[in-house]
């Protein structure tokens, strides 16, 4: 009997069209793994219907996923990575799919990147995606 925990990949997107490339990413981690795939979006407030141009974006990640077969999740809280802490233990999730830091925002949106990788539990592994498509390595403690 195999009593290894199934392969569940989490993607974090932010509604922008360049959270397609960390989705096919995480699709091609669970196809290779025969895992499940599920799809995040924190949207940090009360709500994502805020802007028009979110939910324009949202969808077309919404879609895209589904034809995936990934399970989709929206989520509204003021303190996103905690958010995203309390889904990864929840769901179980054995791996967290995410883009790299952002290099040309504010120091406030790095420090909410830092915070979402200091609160993932050590047991899930991390993958950070650069924006040239390589996978950036992150150091385990």
């Amino acid at each position: 009997m195999n009593l290894e925990k199934k392969e569940k990949v989490l993607v974090l997107v932010t509604a922008q069209k360049n959270s397609l490339r960390l989705i096919d990413y995480g699709f091609s981690l669970s196809l290779a793994n025969d895992g499940e795939l599920h799809i995040l979006h924190v949207q940090k407030g009360n709500s994502v219907f805020e802007s028009k141009d979110t939910l324009k974006h949202l969808q077309k990640l919404v879609d895209y996923g589904g034809r995936l077969g990934a399970c989709i999740h929206v989520l509204c809280d003021h303190d996103v990575a905690n958010c995203i802490k309390n889904f990864v233990a929840k769901e179980e999730i054995t791996r967290v799919i995410l883009g790299e830091a952002p290099q040309e925002k504010k120091q406030k949106d790095l420090g909410e990147w830092d915070r979402i990788i200091e609160l993932i539990p050590e047991e899930v592994k991390i993958n950070v995606v650069a924006r040239e498509y390589v996978e950036a390595q992150r150091l385990i403690v």
